[in-house]
């Protein structure tokens, strides 16, 4: 996140301060509040925001007229829209907003238009990803990620429009990009048992990846769920795992337990004989370490979720194996229920998706591949 405006440090006195523009008087000179003593720049921040939301409830209509999209966003917005979603949510939203939405600060709310939004649009369908950073080509926002941002902006702009600061909301004049045919990546079985016989056991760590990358294949469970999995959870008995929290990651000593994605993300899932005794090998293996109450931790602490991901890269490149995604080992899993002749909604229940549309939208394609074996089943009929 960058550096708040509005924010100072006095350096004779080494203390924090914010200056507040509040408007323009009759003679259309700047309304201004400085107010200084703050030990920290994030004391400062939170002074500058209760005086600006204060001030933007306050002002009279012809001021709040003029507030502009940063004025709005940051102020009145946010503190709505916190208490209106789970922490992870808005955490991630937060993210979208500030590094995003900034196209629009300085707009006044009542002079965005759809041009103005179809610009910005296209202005994020040319902007490289990240991950793309010193490579010949050049990859660019997807579709589908743009489409995300730009239901960001419509929740924005519906919140405005419902404190009556703008008449219409200016993003139904404006299309979605159309959605992208992306298909899945997956491994079949025989694939992630070669990646699987490159691991070594001679160590404890690598026992740990391999249990970890084990239990998300043969599963269908996120890196998040699993991460969060208490021994509590496992029921060795029925050779069970009851998935109830999940993990949010963001370093080793900030991290915090959320409930699932949604309420069918609550569930409990058979993990059969073979996997529960691997499981219970890798907790007599974790006891020699120490007592831990989570099922995938190695030291006490959590190993971030980026880490399984590049070592499994690592390991199927030795393998000779097309990398995948580590989320990619949950679709894997979903490949081999699909070729096991699983119907849909067992297939959702074991996922924990929150409606059958999400799985069938997300992994419908592979049932074309599964269309053939029906065939032959039809024409076994007339032998």
């Amino acid at each position: 996140m960058g550096k708040p405006t509005n924010i100072y440090k006095d350096k004779k006195t080494n203390k924090w301060f914010y200056r507040a523009y509040l408007g323009k008087d009759e003679n259309g000179k700047k309304i201004q509040k400085t107010k200084r003593g703050f030990a920290t720049q994030r004391e400062a921040k939170q002074a500058y925001d209760k005086c600006m939301y204060t001030h933007s409830y306050l002002k009279p209509v012809s001021l709040v007229s003029n507030i502009t999209f940063e004025e709005f966003y940051k102020v009145r917005f946010v503190r709505w829209y916190e208490k209106q979603v789970k922490r992870q949510t808005y955490e991630n939203a937060q993210f979208i907003f500030e590094k995003k939405l900034s196209y629009f600060y300085k707009m006044r709310l009542r002079d965005i238009q759809g041009q103005d939004i179809e610009e910005w649009m296209h202005e994020l369908s040319q902007t490289a990803t990240r991950h793309s950073r010193g490579k010949d080509e050049i990859a660019t926002l997807s579709k589908s990620y743009i489409n995300r941002i730009f239901g960001h902006l419509k929740i924005v702009l519906n919140r405005a429009v419902k404190e009556g600061l703008i008449e219409r909301n200016p993003v139904e004049a404006v299309s979605l990009f159309p959605k992208e045919n992306k298909k899945v990546e997956f491994w079949e079985v025989e694939e992630f048992k070669q990646v699987m016989a490159v691991i070594p056991n001679s160590s404890i760590q690598s026992q740990h990846r391999k249990i970890i990358y084990e239990m998300l294949f043969y599963t269908g469970v996120r890196i998040g769920e699993l991460q969060a999995l208490t021994w509590e959870n496992v029921n060795f008995e029925k050779n069970q795992i009851t998935i109830e929290q999940t993990l949010i990651y963001q370093t080793k000593n900030d991290w915090y337990l959320s409930t699932p994605k949604s309420n069918k993300a609550y569930r409990t899932i058979g993990i059969g004989s073979n996997l529960s005794a691997k499981l219970a090998q890798w907790k007599k293996l974790q006891e020699m370490v120490g007592n831990f109450e989570y099922m995938a931790q190695l030291d006490g602490t959590f190993t971030p979720p980026y880490s399984f991901a590049n070592w499994l890269k690592d390991y199927a490149k030795q393998a000779g194996i097309k990398p995948i995604k580590l989320h990619s080992l949950r679709h894997s899993h979903v490949a081999l229920l699909v070729e096991k002749n699983i119907q849909p909604l067992m297939i959702q229940e074991r996922l924990g998706h929150a409606n059958i549309q999400i799985t069938l939208g997300t992994y419908g394609h592979l049932y074309a591949k599964a269309d053939d074996r029906v065939v032959e089943a039809i024409d076994t009929l007339f032998a």
